[in-house]
């Protein structure tokens, strides 16, 4: 099995949904998930799923990383930028978006300031118009990947809303390793005693309020190595 870890570098705006609402906000740790998937799709194979419908599409089913001949880490952020933003109509026989600094419409979308009456009656998407805060180009993050087959040297992907964030990654000495507990518990299936092993040999563990977003970081690497590893690839 082998172990690379990579500094990836962002070069076009990352809108990533890491909370959902008339808010779209990004959380500067980016989750193993939306990385094995974006390696997957370029590197090993994964076959992209272009749309879900009924529950599909508000429950995600990622049952098929199971299978996937590779495990990754969360993208830790090493120097990140949240000020990145646009807002987009979220009808679905369309998408229209613009940018603005306006503060004060910034704040009508997201219902700290009431919306004018004339848009209320107007029949407009006013009210499906959603607020994008992503991350700006420029901004670096680690992460480790497990493998069969070594990633290139300077690997490409992509990922985000619409696949817009666009990254190129080098390698790297290993400095931290973050694991998201979603993907180990409830896409891996790792029994609790090894959960709790694993929150032992971590610096900390980062709850969030989503259970996609929480994470055990700085995890000891030779557990990594010898307990983890083996359970997922």
């Amino acid at each position: 099995m082998i172990e690379r870890t990579y500094e990836a570098t962002l070069y076009a705006p990352l809108f990533y949904s890491s909370s959902e609402g008339r808010s779209i906000r990004t959380q500067p740790t980016l989750s193993a998930t939306a990385l094995m998937h974006a390696l997957g799709y370029r590197y090993f194979g994964l076959e992209k799923r272009y749309a879900e419908r009924g529950d599909e599409a508000t429950s995600p089913d990622y049952s098929h990383l199971v299978e996937q001949p590779y495990f990754v880490t969360d993208m830790r952020p090493v120097s990140v930028e949240t000020d990145e933003r646009t807002f987009r109509s979220t009808d679905y026989r369309s998408e229209r978006h613009f940018t603005t600094n306006d503060k004060d419409v910034a704040e009508r979308i997201n219902g700290k300031k009431a919306v004018p009456n004339i848009l209320e009656t107007s029949g407009a998407a006013w009210q499906t118009i959603r607020n994008y805060v992503g991350i700006a180009p420029g901004s670096t993050f680690e992460f480790t990947i497990w493998s069969d087959d070594p990633l290139p040297d300077r690997p490409f992907f992509r990922m985000g809303v619409k696949q817009t964030g666009e990254f190129r990654a080098q390698e790297r000495s290993l400095s931290t390793i973050v694991l998201n507990k979603f993907l180990l518990s409830e896409v891996y299936g790792l029994p609790d005693d090894l959960l709790t092993e694993a929150m032992k040999r971590s610096a900390s563990f980062n709850r969030g309020n989503d259970p996609r977003l929480q994470h055990f970081v700085s995890v000891d690497p030779s557990f990594v190595r010898d307990r983890i590893v083996p359970e997922v690839v």
